[in-house]
């Protein structure tokens, strides 16, 4: 574990003489380093290590919150503490080492990690509003004049940050005080946040819809996994456990013993999911077995509802909390087991703002509090089951099914030879002009078969398109014109529904008709399949049957996707189909039949990955499969049908799979075998991009090849244009940098974020440990 942050040895050093008691504040911005407060007496006897506190700040109060109490500072004049808004601290020591730790491991200000951790109603800062007292200017000043228009354009009321941003690049504050002395406007000043939580005010949790059921008779793989983590609970110390069991082998039946037992001692668990809105049946499960105390914490949630929630946890009001990535910050005061279900889902890498790991800081706070930590998947990450082998975890295997039901029999369908023409195509609109004569069919003849039979036998079928629209582009027939994002440096998807082609990365969208911009003619055509043109085509096969969608595009509403979800599970659907949201934990019973469509589209994704995800991905939808008394039979559609994924798949052999694919990791030096990070400058102009990315790329190769301690254990690439190069209307080039060690790398990355441009043109964006190459 990287070196904490805050040295406590320093603080007392003979140069800090100024006496009086001192607090280190952070505060949720940018900030590269924490700020010194003074403690007024008042506040002395209430003041401590992860209270909230409200302080000045250049013109404005702000929250904040202790990390550090301090007796003396070397600053010869600091600014007073305010206020405490709470009775208690938000944050244990525990969450603060945690916070020092992912700052230092991650590269990041404390200032953002602590606005990843504080749910939004925490973070408040005060809101600064001018009223206009006098319509006339005081003076010709030019600037004068035009703060008083555009506060007059507003009715007569602007806030100070519209107004700044208005006047971007002016320091419009010294004719705001000048403006206020004169009388013509009034400054006002309110601290913005949802109002406090009561404390007199009962909660509990939603309860659980679902009848509460017996508890099944664990088998006797699940209850030696249950004895080795049972074992480390009555110990109370540190153990991370993979328990590594197929699909349907009742790993969450495990978890759930696992949290009762720790209920028992009158201490807590934390349960993290990849995404929270798609599992509802666990969420049953968990108010069933723990009425009234389930905290649950996602970004779905209202502000108000998080707010409630954050203050139910710290008050120790629940024994256990579900969420997903952001919940492993929970504020639980006596936590004692961290389960992390599906653990090799890359939805717990954060993508954007602080780059983090769900999994791995999970982990480390599982350490930091001396508890121990349980990994589950059906399909491990390589680096999770390559640290069992390596000794640093411990493997906990479940092979068979609950109830001796036998895992599904997967078979491939060839696609090469699928020679015969597709389904009816639409019969209006776009995709029926112009189409292909002979073309690949989206259903096989073999998936047809079985989807009819399955259907005539009242049983459920999945069908599994990791693409959502009706047609992946359009292209003119004439030209060969492809529709593109105007912000992004990818095509655009048709969705026939809605008459528009979208972009997924930033939503761009516009209305569409078949003539083609660039040459006119009416020869626009969709190309490619998406869940919306499957979704038709099922229609068209079988009229009579309830066939859903479950994609972004369905679920968009709050509430949609648990909906479809609870009919799916009453089987009130007879097809759903989907993209790899229904892939994530769903166990239901009367689904006898998986087809997955274009199978092998994740194989050539350039990324090292890709061989892993495709896994996986195929794995999990095949094991919605024969959860019930009848067997599953899973159907893939693949143009590679000879890859080593394909036939590890069919054999339902995670160990095989693992043994050919680590080889390959360590021929090429790739994780788990070597550490990345990834180093990406964007900016709006892509020669201005290049030209510091290559600036960048050679300064540090200097340093590598100048420095000892980088020379052997430093591997430079690139750098080159990213796989989507033009991202929101940004630019961009990346570098990767390879180590063996990573208190190198993360040095050599340290020295890269200080000598590359931090500004609104460019940036520099750190992500260690990248799971995302695109």
């Amino acid at each position: 574990m990287a070196r904490l942050l805050f040295n406590l040895a320093t603080v007392n050093s003979p140069f800090m003489n100024k006496e009086g008691n001192f607090v280190r504040v952070v505060i949720p911005s940018p900030l590269r380093e924490p700020l010194i407060y003074r403690v007024p007496p008042s506040l002395r006897e209430s003041i401590g290590v992860g209270m909230r506190v409200i302080i000045p700040l250049g013109k404005r109060r702000v929250t904040g919150v202790i990390f550090e109490v301090m007796t003396s500072t070397a600053l010869a004049d600091t600014r007073e503490i305010l206020a405490l808004p709470d009775e208690k601290p938000i944050l244990d020591k525990t969450l603060i080492q945690l916070s020092q730790w992912i700052a230092q491991y991650y590269l990041a200000n404390l200032g953002a990690v602590l606005g990843t951790i504080l749910p939004p109603g925490l973070r408040s800062q005060s809101q600064r509003t001018i009223v206009l007292k006098n319509q006339t200017a005081l003076s010709p000043d030019t600037l004068e004049q035009k703060l008083l228009e555009r506060c007059r354009q507003s009715k007569g009321r602007i806030t100070v940050k519209a107004l700044t941003r208005f006047l971007a690049g002016r320091n419009i504050y010294p004719t705001l005080e000048r403006l206020e002395s004169a009388g013509a406007i009034e400054i006002r000043e309110r601290l913005s946040g949802p109002r406090k939580n009561r404390k007199d005010t009962p909660w509990e949790s939603e309860p659980s819809s679902a009848p509460l059921q017996e508890k099944p008779i664990l088998n006797a793989e699940q209850k030696i996994a249950l004895e080795a983590v049972e074992e480390r609970l009555e110990r109370a110390t540190f153990e991370t456990f993979l328990l590594y069991g197929v699909t349907g082998s009742g790993k969450t039946e495990v978890y759930l013993r696992a949290m009762e037992k720790v209920r028992e001692t009158g201490r807590q668990s934390l349960i993290l999911i990849p995404e929270i809105s798609l599992t509802p049946q666990l969420i049953d499960r968990l108010k069933a077995r723990f009425p009234g105390r389930v905290g649950v914490l996602h970004s779905a949630l209202t502000g108000a509802e998080r707010w409630d929630q954050w203050w139910q946890i710290v008050r120790g009001n629940v024994d256990v909390v579900v969420g997903a990535r952001s919940a492993v910050f929970a504020p639980l005061p006596h936590l004692s087991l961290i389960i992390v279900d599906e653990e090799h889902d890359p939805s717990y890498k954060q993508g954007e703002g602080l780059r983090y790991n769900g999994r791995d800081v999970a982990v480390v706070r599982g350490k930091l509090l001396g508890c121990p930590v349980v990994l589950g998947s059906a399909t491990p990450a390589l680096e999770s089951y390559e640290n069992c082998l390596r000794g640093r975890y411990r493997l906990l295997e479940m092979a068979q099914r609950v109830e001796g039901r036998p895992l599904p029999r997967i078979q491939t369908v060839d696609l090469r030879s699928e020679l015969t023409t597709t389904l009816d195509p639409a019969s209006e609109g776009l995709e029926a002009r112009d189409r292909k004569k002979a073309e690949p069919r989206l259903i096989s003849p073999r998936l047809t078969e079985l989807l009819k039979e399955n259907y005539q036998k009242s049983k459920q079928s999945l069908i599994f398109l990791n693409r959502r629209g009706f047609a992946n582009f359009l292209q003119c027939t004439c030209c060969g014109h492809v529709l593109r994002c105007s912000y992004c440096s990818v095509s655009l998807t048709l969705h026939l529904k809605e008459k528009t082609v979208c972009c997924h990365h930033c939503n761009f969208r516009r209305s569409v008709t078949d003539i083609c911009p660039a040459c006119g003619n009416a020869g626009l055509s969709g190309m490619g399949v998406g869940t919306e043109q499957i979704e038709q085509a099922l229609r068209r096969l079988l009229p009579e049957a309830k066939i859903e969608r479950m994609d972004r595009d369905t679920t968009s509403r709050r509430g949609t996707h648990e909906g479809l979800i609870r009919r799916w599970e009453r089987g009130e659907i007879d097809i759903l189909v989907g993209t790899q949201m229904i892939t994530k934990g769903h166990d239901v019973m009367g689904v006898t039949l998986v087809g997955a469509l274009l199978a092998d589209v994740s194989l050539n994704v350039p990324d090292f990955r890709a061989a892993e995800r495709t896994f996986q991905l195929l794995s999990q939808v095949a094991g919605r499969s024969g959860r019930g008394d009848d067997p599953g039979t899973v159907v893939i559609q693949t143009y590679a049908p000879d890859h080593y994924v394909m036939e590890h798949l069919i054999a339902h052999d995670y160990k095989s799979f693992f043994a050919a694919e680590i080889a390959l990791r360590r021929a090429l030096n790739y994780p788990p075998f070597s550490r990345l990070v990834s180093l990406r400058i964007d900016g709006p102009k892509q020669e201005e991009v290049e030209a510091e990315a290559k600036s960048l790329a050679k300064r540090l190769r200097h340093k590598q090849s100048t420095v000892s301690a980088f020379r052997d254990r430093i591997e430079v690439l690139g750098p080159s244009p990213a796989p989507i190069e033009k991202l929101r209307n940004r630019y961009r080039w990346q570098l990767l940098v390879k180590g063996k060690q990573i208190s190198s790398l993360l040095e050599f990355a340290g020295y890269a974020r200080e000598i590359a441009p931090q500004s609104r043109r460019l940036r520099l964006n750190i992500d260690v440990d990248p799971y995302n190459m695109l």
